[in-house]
């Protein structure tokens, strides 16, 4: 009588997403491994780190690379893709694209911590008052945990170099043209414009736009929903931004005119800023139109 033994692998069970990449890791024997060359067992090292780093992120973030300087070691990959800027206002825009490769390029010199496909620029530590779900007497405890200050999305690029100069080049054209010999206030009322179109994108770019913390324990709320790429649960409003690779409360929709998500923490700045946008550009016109003719 003879025996068959067939090989477990990930797929044959019904497993999650990080026990399988686990599994993956540590499916080959250590024969296997010594047969492995140079490159390819600093790769799966990497793996390995990448997963574990992906684990214990206390926010709700997609399996990316570590840090900004691992993500240089994905050109060859970058340079195989789409070019970023070429599909920006595609649909379909692919975010593994140039834009991380210069975040890889910029953010490693910076030392900007890595969330993500977003790098964040200042952060502090703030200290929250959390319920003891555990303890009986419904004590409160204290908890330290980072805060973000300053974050950018995975299409800086296009807010830095491309939404910023416009802006400044048009506001630039007509305060030399159309503003000299303006009444004081309508100056004054012109540059009070203008600088709210400036600080609601930096409001809109450079902000958290609501990232989520993980949370890994079912809530009692059975409106929440298990998310799978970022392993963690979240409520209904709260999805998945494949481009910055986070789970968004509120999320609405990436915006590559501003390098960022929208969502609940910058949404009034992005109202804002769209509303300022119109404005500002159809009061320049006039004004420069105007000192024409």
């Amino acid at each position: 009588m003879s025996v068959r033994y067939e090989r477990i692998t990930p797929e044959s069970l019904n497993l999650t997403l990080v026990e399988k990449l686990e599994i993956g890791a540590h499916s080959d024997d250590e024969e296997d491994y010594r047969d492995l060359s140079i490159s390819e067992r600093i790769k799966r090292e990497r793996d390995l780190a990448k997963v574990q780093c992906w684990k214990e992120s206390p926010y709700a973030v997609g399996l990316v690379e570590v840090s900004w300087r691992d993500e240089l070691s994905r050109k060859q990959d970058i340079e195989n893709s789409r070019n970023c800027c070429r599909n920006m206002c595609s649909q379909d825009v692919d975010p593994m694209c140039g834009c991380l490769y210069m975040s890889g390029l910029v953010c490693s010199l910076l030392g900007a911590r890595r969330l993500g496909n977003m790098a964040v620029l200042k952060e502090s530590i703030e200290t929250v008052v959390e319920d003891d779900a555990d303890d009986i007497n419904g004590d409160v405890r204290r908890v330290s945990r980072r805060k973000i200050e300053l974050v950018v999305g995975p299409y800086w690029p296009m807010l830095f170099f491309v939404t910023y100069p416009l802006i400044l080049i048009i506001s630039g054209w007509t305060a030399v043209r159309a503003i000299p010999g303006k009444h004081p206030l309508f100056i004054i009322f012109w540059l009070i414009c203008t600088l709210s179109l400036c600080s609601s994108l930096f409001g809109v770019g450079c902000r958290d736009p609501g990232i989520l913390l993980r949370r890994r324990d079912a809530p009692t709320d059975p409106a929440w929903r298990w998310n799978d790429q970022a392993q963690t649960y979240r409520p209904r409003n709260a999805v998945y931004d494949p481009d910055c690779a986070v789970v968004v409360e509120q999320f609405d929709h990436t915006c590559p005119w501003t390098g960022t998500a929208i969502g609940k923490r910058n949404m009034a700045s992005f109202q804002l800023f769209v509303a300022m946008v119109f404005f500002c550009l159809i009061m320049d016109i006039i004004l420069l139109t105007s000192t024409s003719v």
